[in-house]
């Protein structure tokens, strides 16, 4: 009797425990913010990071093979075999020597992708992946999204055009403009961060009411525009965080580059207000605070879904055509657009760039330089 009683209070503190962990994810706000290293800290260089009890999934490509690949992710997309190759172009501080890239091929094909189903589903998960554009890298169509859906098939799934019930998702992505300015403020290709969001609470293009009948992506972009830059390794994490309430919009969604926060989408944060499809942050006294993101209306629909996406259609391809026009001597590939992605972690606590110490002078705020 006495073992069953301590059973029963053990899994009521293993209850209690979680409730305190989900409740301690949805209460990030704008100024508390974790930076620097979070869960890396404690794995110098990520080894032995897949142990971690809050860890999710890992790939660092280590293993070189399609074949491998293919067992980690459930739908891999490698157009005539052309797109994929395994690099020996790593970020600093990594243990591994291994990176995959993705290359897209104007007329041949429109990039590649790795998508996995993150089951049995998540409240709150947070990304972080190495990312580095060629020196000579373009614009892009789309990039790597998190999302989640009810009863999700073992491959991606287009929302375009869509208002959606059942399902959302969010990418972190380069856009050619930032809309926080009147006029739109273009930038250098690939282009400046932001989040490109489908949701049951989505508005239309189409109207300043928000209602319509053809939906893409909501705009979302933090006040003061960060630029991407080609030729160097970039620690990207994203963290997105499901509304717990089915009928309260308490969801939220974040993002970090080289462990610095850069923006904190939630209830009440950032002040604004919408200019049809997008999200302006604004401080005069029409701004309102965001209203949170009701990212689901059934408690079945979980954070499940990873697409890591390098997508570049001729659209794209067409826009460094006008690019060029427009900044001769620009160095821009109208043929070509390659990327290499690494060390992705998925967890549901913040992660933070690679540390490549030990201890407690490890700490810091940025990842590390190249590797050369």
């Amino acid at each position: 009797m006495k073992t069953c009683a301590n059973l029963a209070v053990a899994f009521a503190g293993l209850c209690l425990a979680i409730v305190a962990q989900v409740n301690a994810q949805h209460s990030l706000k704008p100024g508390s913010l974790p930076e620097g290293f979070g869960i890396s800290r404690q794995y110098p260089q990520d080894r032995g990071i897949d142990k971690d009890p809050k860890v999710v999934f890992v790939d660092s490509f280590e293993d070189r093979s399609l074949d491998g690949l293919k067992k980690r992710w459930e739908d891999v997309s490698n157009d005539k075999g052309k797109v994929l190759e395994f690099s020996d172009l790593v970020p600093s501080g990594a243990s591994g020597k291994t990176s995959i890239q993705m290359t897209a091929t104007r007329g041949q094909n429109n990039g590649g992708h790795l998508f996995r189903r993150l089951l049995p589903g998540h409240e709150t998960l947070f990304v972080r992946f190495y990312v580095r554009f060629a020196a000579d890298h373009g614009f892009i169509h789309h990039f790597v999204t998190l999302g989640g859906m009810k009863n999700p098939p073992a491959w991606p799934t287009g929302d375009a055009g869509l208002r959606l019930v059942d399902r959302f998702s969010s990418g972190i992505e380069p856009v050619i403009q930032s809309e926080q300015f009147d006029p739109a403020r273009s930038f250098d290709p690939p282009g400046i961060w932001h989040f490109y969001t489908y949701w049951p609470r989505m508005r239309t293009w189409q109207n300043d009411s928000g209602d319509g009948d053809s939906y893409y992506g909501n705009d979302f972009e933090p006040l003061e525009p960060v630029q991407i830059p080609r030729d160097c390794w970039i620690c990207v994490e994203i963290a997105m965080g499901v509304n717990i309430a089915m009928e309260k919009s308490n969801g939220w969604q974040a993002f970090w580059i080289n462990g610095k926060p850069v923006e904190w989408f939630g209830p009440g944060h950032p002040e604004g207000l919408w200019q049809r499809d997008k999200w302006l942050i604004r401080n005069d006294d029409k701004a309102v605070g965001f209203g949170g993101f009701l990212w689901r209306t059934d408690p079945e629909v979980k954070l499940n879904r990873l697409w890591l996406m390098h997508y570049v259609t001729e659209k794209a391809f067409a826009e460094n055509d006008r690019y060029l026009a427009d900044h001769p001597g620009a160095i821009v590939n109208t043929k070509t657009a390659t990327v290499w992605f690494d060390d992705i972690v998925i967890a549901r606590s913040y992660i933070g760039p690679i540390c490549p110490g030990i201890g407690p002078e490890a700490g810091g705020t940025a990842s590390p330089p190249d590797k050369k």
